[in-house]
């Protein structure tokens, strides 16, 4: 055989060889497929960060130790995490959910940047590590509750470290897509002093909507959105905090001057606005200015027992008056989610996760996650359809 036949033969049968090949991988019977990582929570993996910062105050007062102070001025830099870790779904036995248990961590870190005209400046902190959960009956009943301790010293004196706990628990009944109540009870630093309170709230209108809440003690809101992109509300909450203070300006008179360490608490009453911009659900940032009124800074003695069930005494209480203030923060979340789509029992879950932040801080981390009304789908778009699945209906 000349070597030309048998180059002739090597060549067809390569080309019936690639032929057979593209003719297998071109066959509409035999599918491609990549392994799907289907979500294991409803809540993203959140965090935050948010600066506050009104205009400094002068105090107007014969109290010798404000007089030593003379004036008042705070910035506070706050940001924090909370991550789901724990999801579980159960079902009836015709496979339809009916119920949920959700399982976070929840942290973060405040530092307050303390400035009295008379006196060297501080720098006091808040670390907090917690944990959260929440059971959602599928019906109209969700529960929640809180345990969250947190660390707060003077920065640079270790000798002011001590550690707190902060809790809330809550009952909350959804009669219908737009009314919904709250009881409960919390045990906060938010009002500069440890207070044990209920908790009592409503809201009426539905929450991917235009909606009035009324929650005592940490705000009163009406929410607006506008467009897909903007979310509005008008506001009126508190904010504050506990703390630890170096006392080595040795601020008092009489026998404080033995206190080595004071508690130092301040709570306000801020009247505001605030937009929200949501480029995706993944990531919103927000600015909000207005009015800070009722405006009270605290000094406390030491106690020498660590467990405190009762408010404290204070030595020194002083109202500062208002002003204004400007607050402004970005929240990043992460992950794929299962989808809550058109799910008012879990759109009410996430409300109660995204407002109970983790810091007693009182920060909003805004609703995000849930489908604004005026919110359309274009054409062709697989991620806005693949929103829509539950990881749930796969099976």
């Amino acid at each position: 055989m000349t070597n030309r036949k048998v180059i002739g033969i090597v060549l067809i049968s390569f080309v019936i060889s690639v032929t057979k090949l593209l003719a297998f991988d071109n066959d509409s019977t035999i599918i491609k497929t990549k392994p799907i990582k289907l979500p294991k929570h409803y809540f993203s993996n959140t965090f935050y960060v948010d600066y506050y910062a009104p205009n400094e105050r002068k105090f107007d007062t014969l109290n010798p130790v404000y007089k030593k102070l003379k004036s008042y001025q705070i910035s506070q830099f706050s940001m924090g995490f909370n991550l789901p870790v724990i999801t579980k779904d159960f079902y009836n036995k015709d496979s339809t959910k009916i119920s949920n248990v959700h399982f976070l961590v929840t942290g973060g870190y405040t530092a307050l940047n303390l400035k009295f005209g008379g006196i060297s400046e501080h720098t006091l902190s808040k670390t907090y590590l917690g944990f959260r959960g929440l059971y959602n009956n599928g019906k109209k009943s969700i529960f929640f509750v809180e345990v969250a301790p947190f660390i707060t010293q003077d920065n640079g004196y270790s000798y002011t470290r001590i550690l707190r706990l902060s809790t809330t628990l809550l009952y909350n009944c959804a009669l219908s897509d737009r009314f919904s109540f709250r009881v409960g009870f919390t045990r906060s630093f938010l009002y500069g002093n440890l207070l044990n309170l209920p908790y009592i709230g409503i809201r009426v209108g539905r929450l991917d909507k235009t909606n009035f809440s009324l929650q005592f003690p940490r705000s009163i809101s009406l929410n607006i959105p506008i467009g897909k992109y903007v979310h509005t509300s008008l506001y009126a909450k508190p904010q504050g905090g506990f703390y630890t203070f170096a006392n080595k300006d040795t601020i008092g008179y009489g026998n404080i001057y033995d206190d080595k360490t004071l508690y130092f608490g301040r709570s306000e009453f801020l009247l505001g606005t605030r937009v929200d911009i949501l480029p995706t659900k993944h990531f919103n940032f927000y600015l909000s200015g207005g009015l800070t009124t009722h405006n009270n800074v605290q000094f406390f003695p030491t106690t020498k027992s660590p467990y405190i069930i009762y408010s404290y005494n204070e030595y020194y209480q002083q109202k500062v008056k208002g002003g204004l203030f400007v607050n402004f923060g970005i929240v990043v979340k992460f992950g794929k989610t299962k989808s809550i789509y058109n799910n008012q029992q879990m759109y009410n879950a996430v409300d109660i996760n995204n407002s109970s932040d983790s810091g007693d801080n009182n920060v909003n981390h805004t609703n995000s996650e849930l489908s604004n009304p005026k919110q359309k789908m274009g054409k062709n778009k697989t991620d806005d359809v693949l929103d829509l699945i539950d990881a749930g209906d796969l099976y």
